[in-house]
């Protein structure tokens, strides 16, 4: 990857106004919080999938359509929540 391409992916992540609203906690939230949150909806829904007596190999196949169909409303919150706190006046 050439070094310009570098310094525009840097650009882009800086210009990005849930980054700028979040100070450093941004990285955390998207490298950290995510996955976290995810694993846990993945683990919730396989527990309940559990007591309700189905097999195993099914309930791993639910929870991980249950995550997969979570993953894109999660990442897309996140930029809607930058994207607010982008337009918000500051006091």
């Amino acid at each position: 990857m050439p070094l310009k391409d570098e310094d525009d992916i840097v650009d882009k992540v800086i210009g990005n106004p849930a980054f700028e609203q979040m100070y450093g906690y941004y990285i955390f939230f998207r490298r950290a919080a995510i996955p976290i949150l995810l694993f846990l909806i993945g683990l919730f829904t396989y527990t309940i999938l559990e007591s309700l007596g189905l097999p195993h190999d099914t309930n791993l196949i639910i929870s991980f359509m249950v995550v997969g169909i979570l993953l894109g409303p999660l990442i897309n919150s996140e930029r809607y929540l930058g994207a607010i706190m982008s337009r918000r006046k500051p006091r």
